[in-house]
């Protein structure tokens, strides 16, 4: 009997399977360009298919930077949205200084994420607050109610991966 869920490293070959089942093409070009970030600097990603009928054909791409925490989920389907979705962890806050420089989509999700709902002890200390054009936002910072981008426009990518890239270099600087 196989097993409900297996989390495999990703190979060219891996990342294809799932890239076809991708609607668009920005949704393809975001993804490997993801996933070559993380491999091009060493950091592993996997990929967790599930095997159960009721979810099948849903993969998730996962990138690390630290061993326990994913940076990047992508989602192929069936995150609520029909489409691919993507949910970064930001570490580097400085981000939310540069919002302007982000395409309105990308600065729309950011500002529009679910509100921190304090639902761990985990979250003290740890949550993002920060002003935007006079309003106080405060968000997540864990990977279950963070930053989940959609509807990704050819013209969000290069942010999304700005975003990605400045994750990799704060963490790659900065021990913890």
């Amino acid at each position: 009997m196989p097993k409900a869920m297996e989390v495999i490293d990703i190979c060219p070959e891996l990342l294809e399977t799932v890239i076809n089942t991708f609607n668009t093409e920005e949704e393809k070009e975001i993804t490997q360009q993801i996933v070559k970030s993380f491999l091009d600097n060493g950091f592993p990603v996997k990929v967790k298919h599930y095997n159960q009928l009721c979810m099948k054909g849903i993969y998730r791409i996962l990138c690390f930077i630290k061993k326990n925490a994913e940076t990047v989920i992508i989602n192929n389907k069936g995150m609520g949205h029909d489409g691919v979705s993507i949910q970064v962890r930001i570490d580097e806050r400085s981000i939310f200084e540069r919002l302007d420089n982000f395409s309105e989509n990308i600065r729309k999700q950011i500002l529009e994420a679910a509100n921190c709902g304090y639902c761990s002890s985990k979250c003290e200390g740890k949550k993002y607050t920060f002003t935007y054009q006079g309003k106080e936002y405060t968000k997540c910072r864990f990977i279950c109610n963070n930053f989940s981008f959609q509807n990704i426009e050819t013209n969000d990518i290069s942010n999304l991966i700005d975003i990605i890239n400045n994750e990799i270099l704060y963490n790659q600087t900065h021990t913890k």
